[in-house]
């Protein structure tokens, strides 16, 4: 199952135990959708980067270790104890600190952040009225904000997905949605917005494939209907949208 995970299109990512891969995944591979969005953003040693909704740390440890960046890895869902475990792990303490708190809610330090990345999050608390002025106001001036959500290449329901659909899809918007919530942001100047296909591509098929395989081996719940769901969209509607913006 491992070599379903080697994929030209990440070779940073390629490099990773795909053990810990998969023992540490909460959905789509965040180390993947992190490699994509950073590919364009310029990030070095001396820049502080906070990482929205991070979950179980992985884009965050990515993001250290292949940049160097220092990162504040916010998640509410999982435990800052159980991150700060994981980033030990990865020999990242002091480099990556894990904060347990809603991403409307994260502190910065004086001064701000001189980026912020959200990976396979954002569309979970960035859609209400004013949360977008709120989540990227800790970002400096001239900072850069990347995110990557997953969602539509049009609004409205994909009725050939029915018998897949959840009810946290609801979050799902489209290109042109998220496109318009970040041109009508006054605090930032967009740079870039492009997809991800997340339909029947060989990397989403192959990463819902190994999932399943993986889970299958270890006793978890399997993991074949995001594999049936990819396969009947036939990357007729789901996307990976991703967005770059600065700090104005």
């Amino acid at each position: 199952m491992y070599e379903l995970l080697k994929r030209a299109a990440y070779p940073r990512s390629s490099a990773y135990d795909p053990v810990w891969l998969m023992t540490n995944m909460m959905g789509p591979c965040s180390v993947w959708l992190t490699e994509a969005l950073t590919a364009d953003v310029a990030l070095a040693p001396d820049l502080h980067v906070v990482d929205l909704g991070c979950g179980k740390a992985m884009s965050s440890i990515f993001l250290a270790r292949e940049f160097g960046v220092r990162v504040t890895a916010v998640d509410p869902w999982i435990s800052a104890d159980k991150n700060e475990e994981r980033i030990a792990d990865a020999g990242l303490s002091g480099i990556v600190d894990a904060v347990h708190a809603d991403a409307r809610a994260y502190v910065p330090p004086d001064g701000g952040v001189d980026g912020l990345v959200s990976v396979d999050a954002f569309h979970y608390f960035a859609q209400e009225p004013g949360a977008l002025d709120v989540l990227t106001d800790p970002v400096k001036k001239g900072g850069q904000v990347a995110v990557v959500v997953p969602g539509l290449r049009e609004d409205g329901w994909p009725t050939h997905l029915a018998g897949h659909w959840q009810e946290s899809f609801w979050t799902f918007k489209s290109v042109e949605w998220w496109k318009q919530l970040f041109n009508g942001a006054p605090g930032l100047r967009v740079d870039r917005v492009t997809t991800v296909d997340w339909g029947l591509s060989e990397d989403w098929i192959s990463w819902a494939d190994a999932c399943d395989q993986w889970a299958d081996s270890v006793g978890r719940q399997p993991y074949e209907l995001e594999a049936a769901m990819l396969r009947a969209d036939s990357q007729r509607s789901l996307v990976f949208v991703m967005l770059n913006a600065t700090r104005l």
